[in-house]
Parts: structure tokens; sequence; C-alpha cells
């Protein structure tokens, strides 16, 4: 009898040993085959070296160096409660590079002496940390064919304290919640939370960006990038909270939407967008903006800017719809050099103490709003609307 359990027993932990790993997997991705990698385990580098599409590598608990690929259609990940750390990285070699649909899960990035994570299309990011990546702490770039390819998925990842939080050139790119915070500057056009640009197709849905040196989210139109942002908070930035230049649509197909977004406690300006066309902004809040110093665009001459809402030098089809504007330090909304088309539409504009409302100025265009102020020539409010670089690869 004693023998007969100790042979039950021994075939129920074979049984366990042998059940597959708890992975946190979207359905679209399936394991065909499992690896276990690091201590005790295969290596890591080899067991992705000789991974093919539909293995799972799975990391065992630990700490390993970086300068990974993951190919194409390969998972790797950590299981659930287990904490994995991949570090380093180059100058030139991402700490991990993804191959096109390939899936990371679980893992933390981190200390890359350039790009944390490369990613190319159809890859999923699932509870994925990237921190202290001195460049980028995500590269998403596509140069050809960007249109067709399938759109990077990002889901409940955080890229933290990097140079910049996430740079999408060009490529497809979906996320949905999560965080993006902590970029400092470290060179030029840095210091930024997410960049969109070069015709990149943008999909945000319950994302944070916060707290960032420069600015929370630049979009550049440039070869017609499409930005559509629901439920995000653009808070605490030290620079603008959401910047749009040379966005070019129209007000029946915009090039960048804002549903339901929280833009609060930004510099500068809550809302900024400089000589685009073709935005919807649709529900949710611009408020607290700080007044701060910048450039005025003439060498040595500074200016005091602190506005919710921001339209520069020729933007136009732009509707505003339910939004609440309040408690920006200098004005609700400015619109600077306004064009055709500027509507709002069951706005609730707040403004107490020196705050300024509705502000019109140099626009010689009808601008459909209630209340609106108008400075008297030589008076107008002081503008910044610079044309913002952008980072290189």
């Amino acid at each position: 009898m004693r023998a007969r359990l100790i042979t039950l027993l021994t075939l129920t932990l074979a049984l366990f040993s042998c059940a597959p790993p708890k992975l946190n997997l979207p359905s679209t991705v399936t394991c065909t085959k499992t690896i276990t990698a690091g201590p005790g385990f295969a290596s890591l580098t080899s067991a992705l070296s000789s991974a093919t599409s539909g293995t799972c590598v799975i990391a065992a608990p630990s700490t390993y160096a970086g300068e990974l690929t993951v190919p194409a259609g390969v998972v790797l990940a950590a299981e659930p409660g287990t904490v994995v750390e991949i570090k380093g990285g180059t100058a030139t070699v991402p700490t991990v590079t993804l191959g096109v649909g390939a899936t990371l899960s679980g893992l933390t990035l981190s200390d890359s002496a350039g790009i944390g994570l490369s990613g190319a299309a159809g890859v999923h990011l699932l509870d994925v940390t990237v921190q202290r990546a001195l460049s980028a702490g995500g590269v998403f770039w596509c140069e050809e064919d960007c249109r067709v390819a399938d759109p990077a998925e990002l889901r409940d990842c955080s890229f933290t304290n990097n140079g910049i939080g996430l740079v999408v050139h060009g490529a497809r790119v979906t996320l949905s919640g999560g965080l993006i915070s902590g970029s400092a500057s470290q060179t030029l056009a840095s210091g930024y939370g997410l960049v969109a640009s070069h015709g990149a197709d943008l999909q945000m849905s319950g994302t944070r960006v916060e707290d960032n040196q420069e600015l929370g989210v630049l979009l550049d139109g440039a070869l017609d990038t499409n930005a559509a942002l629901t439920s995000v908070t653009v808070q605490n930035n030290r620079g603008r909270g959401i910047w749009a230049q040379g966005m070019l649509g129209t007000m029946s197909a915009p090039k960048l939407s804002l549903t339901d977004c929280t833009v609060t406690a930004n510099r500068l300006v809550g809302i900024g967008a400089k000589s685009s066309r073709g935005i919807s902004i649709q529900g949710g809040r611009v408020a607290s903006t700080v007044l701060a110093q910048t450039s005025s665009g003439v060498p040595g001459v500074f200016v005091s800017v602190g506005d919710g809402l921001g339209l520069f030098e020729q933007t136009g089809d732009v509707s505003i719809t339910g939004v609440t504007l309040a408690a920006n330090e200098r004005s609700q909304a400015l619109i600077d050099l306004g064009s055709t088309g500027l509507r709002f539409s069951g706005a609730t504009v707040t403004a107490t103490g020196t705050q300024q409302g509705l502000v019109v100025q140099r626009t010689t265009e009808t601008v459909q709003a209630p209340m609106i102020t108008t400075p008297p020539l030589g008076m107008e409010l002081s503008v910044s609307a610079p044309s913002l670089a952008l980072p290189t690869r």
C-alpha cells in the first residue's frame, strides 16, 4: 500500500512539473513549444537563438545581460509573480530587439546605454517595464509599407526615467493602460514622454503620461501622422502637455482626436497646435496649466505663457465639444493667427482672478465660441509656438 502511495505521489509531482507555465498572453499568441532558460537551465541567449516561431522561452527568475534578440513569432516571458530583469545594451544595440510578431511579457529592461527596446511590426508587449535607458525606453521604427504592417500592441507597460519614453516613427502602435513618466533631457529632442512622427499611426487608451522633464506627447504631422487618444491622462509635465505640429487632416477626417482625456498641471500649454488642421477634442478636462517662462523666438527675449488650449499659426478645422477648461493660469484658451473652422460647442470655461477666458487675437476668421475676448492692438498676449525638434535613431 505504501509503495502504491509513493508511486501515485511521484506521478502527481511529475504531472505538475510537466504542466505548462502560466503566462499572460493574448489570445492570438499560443505556445507550440516551451523552453525554460536561465540559471539551472539552458542559457537565455542560446534558447532564443534556437527558438522558432511559436516557441515560448520562459526566463527563470534572475538578472540577465542585455543585447538579446527575440526572433520573429517567438515569446520571451516571465511567469507572473516572478522577477526577471534584463540589464545592459550598448549605445548602438538595444537591450532587447523584437522580431516581427514577437512577444515580450512580464519582464523589466534596465539601464541601457542607448535604447531599451526596439520593436517591429505586430509585436506584443505585455506588462513590460523599461527604465533608465539613456536614449529612449522604446523605439518602434518603420520606413516602408508601414500602413499595411500589423500594429504593435503595448498593454499595461511602463516606460520610466528614460531619455525619451517612447518613440513611434512611421509605425503603427496601440497602447492600452500603462505609464510613461520621468523622461529626462540628455540631449537635444529628449526629455519627452512620447513622440509620434513620420506617418505614425498611434492609438492610446487609458495611458498616463506624467512628470516628464520637457513635454508629455509630441505629434508631428509629416508624412500623414495620425493619433487618437481616449481617456489618456497627461499631467505634471514640466513642459507642454500635448503639442501637435503640422498635423494635416480635415474637420470630417481629423488627424488628431482626443476623447475624454485629462490634461492637467502641465506648463506653458495643456494642449497646443501649430500649423495644423483637423483636430477633434471631445469631452475631458484641460486645467491648471502653470505659467512658465520660455523663449519668444527672439534671442535673449523670454515670455511667460500658461494657457489651457493654444491654437497657433493658421491652425484650423478644430472641433472642441463638451470640454472643461478651468484654472489655467493665464488663459483658458488662446487662438493666435487662427484659420477657418474653429468651433467651440458646449465647452465649460472657468477663469478666476487674473486668469482670462477664451482669447482670440490676430485672427480675421470667425471663431464659433461664446464670450470671446479680443485684446486691443498692441496688447496681445505673448505667444510661444516653436517647431520642436524630433529625436533621431
